[in-house]
């Protein structure tokens, strides 16, 4: 379908917009790909900080972006422009974003390394935030219809995706390329923040605001407190994703590591990544007719337990590089459709809450999943580095002990927290069927939404 359509007081959207939502995704993560999967090694390997000082300003910028986020949440639902609601923040902020990303790649000689580091991984996180709550919960303004939130997760996912193959598989090699890795990283990272703010720009071009009045204003805080604390579905949804999250992050903060050393192929490094990336493409275009089949809470459950299988299977058996590749594409494909599965359910929480008599309020609902993700970043980060410290890792002189720190890293911790996030998922019980029913009854007091 090429334009917008009605389907049943819902909107369908057309492909340019659902496109145009996915490059967003796509600008997120040529940033946030650079900066989650290089910049510990940068820290440790490049600029010179020890595991520990690194482990540390991870903790901390995640945690003031924790708080952050809640801010960018409030201002988000008092936020009236011609724009709309949540698409100025794309428009106004790509550039400061991609500004901060070449930041946390800079390694000037200087005796406080350790608070540069700090103070421009803080700024980084907070203006990421500012960008990527908004986009975030732009689905819930652009369609009510749950088949077309749960497509435009999907492109989200394949966008995001396609980012994370680009930076993964190119920017070692770019890097290699010269002589100084330190010119080579701010040259990359420079390179991909450049091309991510041109992606947030066309984001913006092409989607389009369209539920709900933005002349409505700023909730109360009770109905703030209603929307998030009060609704059930969105903290069980929430307690999911921490463990989710936790086990992507630390996943792969630990992954150059892992290739590395217990590998023992650095040049296998881009390799590693393409195979992995299409396994998450293949999980990511499996997901829409999936959750169509057996819906999102199944396909989840689904998906944990071949993950969590995975990542346990490719520590307790003994194998060469095609095993330890067949175990991670199965956790990417599985990761995949958690990711398009999450971010289709915490749309769906927002009308809850507004079933449950709360005014809408988009912003506090992703301020506060999004502060969630936030706090597990921080925690897989700060985990990451502690592991490593832990394990007594040293560049350069990668001990047995080290090598199972790392290993611990990528597979059994991971295992843990899929496992936990099943737990919390089997609670959640606002399938399908649920939600239409409530919509149904939102329709009916406001049909022209």
């Amino acid at each position: 379908m090429h334009g917008n359509r009605r389907v049943a007081g819902y909107v369908w959207l057309g492909m340019r917009e659902r496109v145009g939502y996915g490059l967003g995704d796509l600008a997120s993560n040529l940033s946030f790909g650079m900066v989650s999967l290089f910049l510990l090694y940068f820290y440790t390997d490049i600029y010179g900080l020890s595991a520990g000082e690194a482990s540390l300003i991870f903790v901390i910028a995640r945690c003031l972006d924790a708080v952050f986020t809640l801010l960018v949440g409030y201002f988000i639902d008092g936020t009236r422009s011609r724009h709309g609601k949540l698409r100025p923040y794309l428009l106004y902020g790509a550039a400061p974003l991609g500004v901060l990303t070449l930041s946390c790649f800079l390694a000037p000689a200087v005796e406080l390394k350790f608070l540069f580091a700090l103070l421009g991984y803080s700024g980084y996180c907070l203006a990421y935030s500012l960008v990527n709550t908004p986009y975030s919960a732009l689905t819930n303004r652009m369609t009510l219809h749950e088949g077309a939130r749960a497509s435009l997760s999907m492109y989200r996912m394949l966008g995001a995706m396609l980012g994370y193959l680009l930076v993964s598989g190119c920017a070692m090699g770019l890097i290699a390329r010269f002589r100084d890795p330190q010119l080579g990283y701010a040259v990359v990272a420079a390179s991909f923040a450049g091309l991510a703010t041109l992606l947030f720009l066309a984001c913006f071009a092409m989607t389009r605001e369209r539920v709900g009045s933005v002349a409505v204003g700023r909730p109360p805080l009770r109905d703030v407190l209603r929307a998030t604390l009060g609704n059930a579905p969105l903290l069980l949804l929430s307690l999911h994703t921490a463990a989710v999250y936790v086990a992507y992050s630390l996943w792969g903060a630990m992954a150059v590591y892992y290739v590395n050393h217990v590998l023992g192929d650095p040049e296998f490094v881009g390799a590693f990544f393409l195979i992995q990336s299409c396994a998450y493409i293949g999980g990511t275009l499996l997901s829409d007719p999936l959750i169509r089949r057996i819906g999102k809470k199944r396909l989840s459950q689904a998906a944990l337990l071949a993950g969590g299988s995975a990542l346990t299977a490719q520590l307790a058996v003994e194998g060469g590089g095609a095993w330890v590749m067949l175990c991670v594409s199965v956790y990417s494909a599985a990761l995949a459709m958690l990711f398009v599965c999450m971010w289709a359910m915490v749309a769906d929480t927002v009308e809850y809450a507004q079933w449950r008599g709360a005014q809408r309020a988009e912003g506090a609902v992703y301020g506060f999943y999004n502060l969630v993700t936030k706090l597990a970043m921080a925690a897989a980060g700060g985990l990451a580095g502690l592991l490593l410290e832990l394990h007594d890792y040293r560049p350069g002189e990668v001990s047995a002990r080290a090598l199972m720190g790392i290993e611990r890293g990528m597979t059994l911790i991971p295992a843990s927290c899929f496992a936990l996030g099943l737990l919390a998922i089997s609670f959640y019980a606002l399938d399908e069927s649920r939600y239409r029913q409530l919509l149904g009854q939102l329709l009916q007091c406001d049909p022209g939404r």
